[in-house]
């Protein structure tokens, strides 16, 4: 069984941030991105799609974004195209999707390589709005692939979410050091490596990041792949134009982070959207790792012949969410509050929809939508500023300071 094959048995914590993403966001980006293209016309692509499903019947990325398209399809023509390189798994997307018809959405399974089928979805996408969700496993995007689907030349919406493996490039960039240790030169497995990073952040300057770590050092080469992924981030705003905001994404609070989610907008509502939607699914996150940690406490339990004083399915739901919520958000609003203020003093006035990352800061992939507003209320009601937060659009207002 390949590590691959391990990923589809069950969902992990990090897997249920990632999925409640996309139970959300498309949505968001169907119903505001399709308003603005001929025929209200959507495109959901799901680059690396897997299997469809996990083994517990869990539903995977394209069960997910095909759900997403049944709940906007009386306003929004929203069409699939799902591509998977893995034989086994292609075969197994094709019967999953086939099982569910698509949840009601038109959509086109393709096998192989996502490279190979770029111009052809670019061809099928002309003239509507295109959502891409990549989720290569590991190292396996080719960066050119992610530009070419952010300029593709209509210029109509179109949005990228993409998952930069932060525990890949941190196991692979070492290599980098390793090469240039071996007094015989580099070896044929290090030149791979150092290849395929190449090929995926697009270039060799991510080198000198890795060049002096130590190895075995996890947690420094884990500092130098976030800084990596910091900076390609920036390589590719410069190339395309796209701005992006991102969060990092663990199996538990404590944990080195194993992916960073990004996401790639033109359009400063798309990032405010996002944000929410992380937010949300956080807490999500929050539920699954609480239960993964609970689970594996009561299989050694039960290997030691121990029974639990509660029944499992109690023990496992133990996490209330709301009461979770009620306890968190007055510190989420704090902060949050803390942040407007340290904009004001830098900017003098400024829109939140401008500023999203900075506003959240450490409330990101915590706190949502409501908590800023509740933020902004809150100083309006301290006079401290003269945005009362009220309307749909109070994070597009300008905020200022009230003398």
């Amino acid at each position: 069984m390949t590590a691959n094959d391990d990923f589809f048995r069950k969902r992990r914590a990090a897997a249920v941030f990632k999925h409640g993403i996309l139970k959300r966001y498309p949505v968001v980006f169907a119903s505001k991105a399709g308003s603005l293209v001929p025929d209200r016309r959507v495109v959901f692509v799901d680059g690396y799609a897997g299997c469809g499903e996990y083994a517990d019947g869990s539903p995977g990325s394209p069960l997910l974004l095909a759900q997403s398209a049944q709940s906007v399809s009386a306003f929004r023509n929203v069409e699939g195209i799902f591509v998977e390189r893995d034989a086994s798994n292609y075969e197994n997307l094709q019967r999953t999707l086939d099982r569910y018809s698509g949840h009601g959405m038109p959509y086109k399974v393709r096998k192989g390589d996502l490279g190979a089928h770029i111009p052809e979805i670019l061809s099928e996408a002309r003239g509507s709005a295109l959502l891409a969700f990549l989720d290569p496993f590991g190292t396996a995007l080719d960066s050119e692939r992610l530009k070419m689907i952010l300029n593709r030349p209509d210029s109509l919406p179109t949005e990228v979410l993409l998952h930069f493996s932060v525990s890949a490039v941190s196991r692979l960039g070492p290599a980098v050091r390793e090469s240039r240790l071996n007094d015989k030169g580099p070896s044929e497995e290090d030149l791979k490596k150092i290849d395929r990073l190449n090929r995926f952040l697009g270039g060799a300057w991510w080198q000198p990041h890795f060049a002096d770590l130590e190895k075995g050092d996890l947690g420094a080469a884990t500092h130098a792949a976030m800084k990596v992924a910091n900076i390609y981030r920036e390589r590719v705003r410069a190339a395309t134009g796209f701005q992006s905001v991102s969060i990092q994404v663990r199996m538990k609070p404590e944990h080195l982070p194993k992916y960073v989610l990004v996401l790639f907008t033109r359009h400063p509502e798309g990032i405010w959207q996002f944000a929410d939607a992380l937010g949300k699914a956080g807490l999500e996150w929050h539920e699954a790792w609480r239960r993964d940690s609970v689970s594996k406490e009561l299989d050694r339990a039960a290997a030691m012949g121990m029974d639990s004083l509660f029944g499992d399915d109690e023990v496992l739901n133990a996490f209330d969410s709301d009461l979770y919520v009620k306890h968190e958000a007055p510190r989420w609003i704090s902060e949050i509050q803390g942040n407007i203020r340290n904009l004001l003093d830098r900017y003098g006035s400024f829109r939140i929809v401008e500023h999203v990352d900075r506003v959240y800061g450490k409330t990101l992939g915590s706190a949502w939508i409501p908590h800023v507003r509740k933020a902004v209320k809150e100083l309006y009601r301290l006079k401290e500023i003269d945005n009362p937060g009220v309307g749909e659009s109070f994070h597009k207002s300008v905020i200022r300071r009230v003398l």
